[in-house]
């Protein structure tokens, strides 16, 4: 316990990429694509979809351990990403259960802006199987 993944962090969230991400979803809100209707939901601009902080958050998960051995992954959106952010991912060990095929283990997540705000936070459960 107490082990440290090694941290994700992302490219600049750009507005190219949110836009791919608004057709691919097929989200209509144009709180993700025009300024005017962010700003009219008291945002300085377009948001990126809470699915970026989740993404990244899974990824520094999978990445350390696999994606076969991730069992749950639980993420709360906190605060918005906006256009030029860079989302760092910090995922620490905070606890291990024997179970029958090895450790099941507790993975806590903390998705943050560059400016330090937290943007996601939450867990993963993350099966680390027995060495036979």
């Amino acid at each position: 316990m107490g082990d440290t993944l090694p941290e994700v962090e992302t490219p600049p969230i750009d507005r190219l990429r949110i836009a791919y991400m608004a057709v691919s979803m097929r989200d209509p809100n144009l709180v993700h694509v025009e300024d005017e209707v962010a700003a009219r939901s008291g945002l300085r601009s377009v948001i990126a979809h809470g699915t970026f902080v989740v993404s990244y958050a899974g990824a520094a998960v999978s990445r350390a351990v696999g994606v076969d051995a991730v069992r749950v992954l639980k993420v709360d959106v906190t605060a918005p990403v906006f256009p030029g952010d860079v989302l760092r991912t910090r995922a620490v060990v905070t606890r291990s259960e024997p179970v029958e095929e090895g450790e099941m283990l507790t993975v806590d997540l903390s998705v943050t802006r560059h400016d330090g705000t937290e943007v996601g936070r939450g867990s993963a459960s993350v099966l680390q199987q027995a060495v036979t």
